[in-house]
């Protein structure tokens, strides 16, 4: 994922530059560029500075091994106006609130990727992870579920038996209506090898199509795009990930506190779940407010 960001970055610099020879390169090019990103590529302000960060270590090497004498990088300024007019508003659209998360999953309950969508939501789980579940991560008799494994994309699709840090590898009890669940993925599962036989593409992961072979990971995005198109009724501006941030909105709702919903959703850094924490129960006060004026 890394290797696929410094691919994107580079690409960048070299479709602006590619009719400038290098020694020819300004401080206004680069200022100029830099506005390019924001206007023509509606970039947002962390990757204009990633790209600048990473044009600025070529432009070092350049002056190290001799081929200009300055860093035209080096002092560029990024236009703070551009960026502040480019910038996404994040708002309380972009998660479920408990009433929301309720009504989407009634919206969902007969779409065919259902079990992904409620087990993402009720663990947490980042889109790698949930991808990432396999049969040898669960346990029906002992009713766990382990969170060890992981789906990522970057220049190509990588399977790892890691997760994003140490305290993003956990273990969940599953409720008896969970393993309820996972019998039944289990059933349709054998179904559907009996049904395809040799054409069938065997393997250990869960969530998977009907033939066996592997969703694509940004498969699951883009079918809960659909759902919330199709569902005005639900928070439009919402993406996959923020079925993570509404597991906290559950938990905040259910009265857990801080730190036990940093190690449910397995975050490192007890600031991110504060934050998350924070703008959870300002969308619930919203709420409280709106139901006490129309009710």
């Amino acid at each position: 994922t890394t290797h696929a960001g410094y691919l994107y970055r580079s690409v960048k610099i070299k479709e602006f530059f590619r009719k400038l020879r290098l020694k020819d390169i300004t401080q206004a090019d680069i200022e100029q560029f830099l506005d390019y990103l924001f206007t023509a590529d509606n970039c947002q302000m962390r990757t204009v500075k990633d790209i600048k960060v990473l044009f600025n270590g070529i432009m070092e090497q350049a002056v190290k091994d001799g081929l200009i004498a300055d860093n035209p990088v080096k002092d560029a300024m990024i236009n703070k106006s551009l960026a502040l007019r480019n910038a996404k508003v994040k708002d309380d659209d972009d998660f479920f609130s408990y009433r929301e998360a309720q009504l989407f999953l009634e919206k969902v309950e007969s779409h065919k990727l259902y079990e992904l969508f409620f087990v993402t939501l009720f663990f947490g789980l980042r889109r790698e992870e949930v991808l990432g579940l396999r049969w040898s991560s669960v346990d029906l008799k002992a009713k766990t579920l382990r969170v060890n494994h992981t789906v990522t994309v970057g220049t190509r699709v990588n399977r790892l038996n890691s997760t994003k840090t140490d305290t993003s590898n956990r273990t969940y009890p599953l409720t008896d209506d969970q393993v309820k669940m996972f019998e039944h993925l289990k059933a349709m599962e054998i179904k559907n090898r009996e049904l395809f036989g040799e054409a069938y593409n065997d393997n250990d992961y869960i969530f998977k199509n009907e033939d066996g072979s592997l969703h694509y990971p940004d498969y699951p995005s883009k079918q809960f795009k659909k759902v919330i198109k199709e569902n005005p009724d639900l928070p439009q501006r919402t993406k996959f990930h923020g079925l993570r941030t509404s597991c906290v909105s559950i938990l905040v709702h259910e009265n857990f506190d801080v730190k036990g919903i940093q190690k449910w959703v397995g975050h490192k850094d007890i600031n991110t779940t504060l934050k998350i924490y924070a703008k959870v129960k300002e969308k619930e006060a919203k709420e409280e407010i709106l139901h006490g004026m129309t009710s």
